[in-house]
């Protein structure tokens, strides 16, 4: 699902960053949790893997029925991966809704 399987034989400490966030979020996967909280999911990745755990993660409630909370500082990803959003500050959150 996250596209490791021709690396299966690599040892985890040789990965590329990149392909630590794919494997962590399938880590995450395996437990299949009701609420699933990423930061900064695509991290690391090239354009390619930035557009393909993107649509990953937007198909993992309807996949898993399960709840996504991606916490990123890039609001440009959030605007293209999120239904809903909150803004914290300090702890404090500022806004919650949609993005409209």
């Amino acid at each position: 699902m996250v596209g490791l399987t021709q690396h299966k034989g690599r040892l985890a400490k040789k990965y590329s960053l990149g392909m630590k966030q794919r494997l962590g979020l399938a880590s995450a996967l395996i437990g299949r949790p009701p609420i699933l909280i990423l930061d900064e999911p695509t991290n690391g990745l090239d354009p390619v893997g930035i557009h393909e755990i993107r649509t990953r993660i937007r198909s993992l409630p309807q996949k898993f029925d399960c709840t996504v909370l991606v916490s990123s500082h890039l609001l440009s990803e959030i605007e293209l991966m999120a239904d809903n959003i909150g803004i914290l500050n300090h702890g404090h959150l500022l806004f919650e809704g949609t993005l409209d």
